[in-house]
């Protein structure tokens, strides 16, 4: 059985206040908000200089507000390359397969979200306790990833070393 998941596609940054047009500089905060709008398919993010969110602009009705925060406007910089490829990626994730370690267990359920969310795999269902998993394009039955109920810690350091093997170095590419 598929789980049907919902799917909330939102833009990045325009990298300009919603109520003035100003540009806004790199390393400025600013105020971004999430509104769902009956024309809009989705969420759609609108960022607002501090200024104009002190001074009262927000988005105009029907709009809804959703959520908002405040960030800081990333510098215009090119993306940066992985370290290891998605294919590269998917032969870790098959290498972990009979892993009984507890980390590489818990290393290996967020690697199969993260290529899940990559759309690498594709996720076919779950029953207590695993996941169901094929590669994009694979035929035949699915992979169980074991879920291993991790607390904050685990899933802290399984995301640390996952940034260590998907992202590049610092000051890299």
């Amino acid at each position: 059985m598929a789980i049907s998941q919902p799917s909330y596609p939102v833009n990045r940054s325009t990298g300009v206040c919603a109520a003035s047009g100003r540009s806004l500089a790199p390393g400025e905060i600013c105020v971004a908000v999430l509104v769902e709008s009956e024309s809009a398919k989705g969420l759609q993010r609108l960022d607002y200089s501090v200024d104009a969110w002190e001074a009262g602009a927000r988005p105009e009705a029907p709009a809804r507000v959703f959520g908002f925060w405040r960030a800081r406007v990333g510098a215009e910089a090119k993306p940066r390359a992985a370290m290891m490829s998605d294919p590269e990626l998917l032969d870790l994730f098959e290498e972990l397969s009979g892993t009984s370690e507890h980390k590489q267990v818990v290393f290996r359920y967020v690697l199969a979200l993260l290529l899940i969310r990559r759309r690498s795999l594709r996720l076919m269902g779950s029953r207590p306790g695993m996941l169901l998993v094929l590669p994009k394009g694979a035929e035949g039955p699915p992979l169980e990833v074991t879920d291993p109920g991790m607390d904050e810690s685990a899933a802290a350091e399984a995301i640390e070393q996952l940034t260590q093997v998907v992202a590049p170095e610092a000051g890299g590419a």
